[in-house]
């Protein structure tokens, strides 16, 4: 009896033996139809990460914006940034007729001025010194702008006027923008809800720190705000800056300056809301990218206590003629961030490559 009992379970275990065999070959026949086993593990490893990121990237994402919003509020509510921020600007005006700044980045150590003009290949005086990477983005410690004065008999012929526009993509530096240098236009488009969000946020700013009456914001930009239709706004005697929602059907005044939601007539600096949900200023380097997300709430937080401007020079907005005159760029030959549209307001093409056409494909 037990030797029979022990051939049935060896019959079993034979049979299971050869199931396990053929589960086998089915299987490696299977893998090597979808392409063998290292890819077999790849398409695994992949998929696995795949996974992994949908859960963590929305809590990296939240804790990587949280920390952005923070730094970016400090920033707009710190009024000796703001004062050193306007320096920097004008200390580098002064060290190159050539070059034109138009920009910076704000760190908590450094000030990065970036200017528009034909790279000089001589050194700058000290303490500024030129990014290694890109020789139109000019540092400066922010302790050493106390020491620091304008030659002799230099005068600067404006204050410049900053607006924040976000944080650099590495969250560290926040960028702003000069809005007195260059056309008297500036054009926000792309999509669409990032745009308005990034125009919004400069309303803000320039109400908050520019005289009451000096800004005007037109129909279209807030939906809680009932505006004049543009073409009325950019006629009301003593605005300084008019806000508003698309194409200008006839030429700016002089002495306004338009910023407009979606891409303006004329001469206009043009900056781009992407998919990516980042800001490209045209004309700019490849490698300015914007994070434009913590700005609108940073603002918010911040508003009541920014800094007002202080108009130091001769006024808040230099001598403009109209927005179809080319004569008003005021900048060198290779100024960034402008480009030149037809007057049916299309949208702006590709960057241009030839330095003939007067406007820089990058800062590097």
């Amino acid at each position: 009896m037990s030797a029979l009992g022990g051939g049935g379970n060896t019959h079993q275990v034979v049979g299971y033996i050869g199931l396990a065999l053929l589960f086998l070959v089915l299987l490696n026949l299977l893998v090597r139809k979808l392409g063998g086993w290292r890819r077999l593990g790849r398409g695994i490893k992949r998929e696995t990460s795949r996974t992994v990121h949908a859960f963590t990237d929305p809590v990296r994402d939240r804790i990587r914006y949280r920390r952005r919003l923070r730094f970016l509020a400090g920033v707009l509510r710190n009024h000796a940034g703001w004062a050193q921020a306007e320096q920097a600007m004008s200390y580098a005006a002064a060290i190159d007729p050539g070059m034109a700044p138009y920009a910076l980045a704000l760190t908590k150590r450094r000030i990065g001025v970036l200017v528009a003009g034909a790279a000089a290949e001589r050194p700058l005086p000290e303490p500024w010194e030129k990014d290694p990477d890109d020789p139109r983005l000019w540092w400066i410690e922010r302790g050493e702008l106390a020491d620091y004065s304008l030659p002799p008999g230099y005068r600067p012929p404006q204050t410049p006027l900053l607006v924040c526009l976000g944080t650099g993509t590495d969250g560290g530096s926040a960028i702003m923008i000069d809005l007195l240098a260059g056309p008297s236009s500036l054009s926000v488009y792309g999509v669409p809800r990032l745009a308005q969000g990034v125009v919004q946020a400069v309303a803000a700013q320039l109400d908050v720190r520019l005289p009451v009456g000096a800004v005007e914001v037109a129909e279209g930009i807030h939906d809680r705000h009932d505006g004049m239709r543009l073409e009325e706004a950019i006629r009301r005697i003593g605005a300084w800056f008019v806000v508003g929602a698309g194409p200008l059907d006839q030429p700016i005044p002089s002495g306004v300056r338009l910023i407009s939601l979606g891409v303006g007539r004329g001469s206009s600096r043009l900056i781009e809301a992407t998919e990516e949900q980042v800001l490209r200023l045209h004309g700019g380097a490849t490698w300015l990218e914007i994070d434009p997300l913590p700005l609108a709430k940073a603002v918010a937080r911040s508003v009541r206590r920014m800094p007002p401007h202080e108009f130091e020079t001769r006024g808040p907005v230099r001598p403009a003629t109209t927005v179809d005159d080319l004569d008003d760029l005021e900048l060198p030959t290779g100024v960034a961030g402008v480009s030149v549209l037809h007057p049916s307001g299309g949208r702006p093409g590709d960057r241009p490559t030839d330095a003939s056409t007067g406007k820089a494909t990058s800062w590097s």
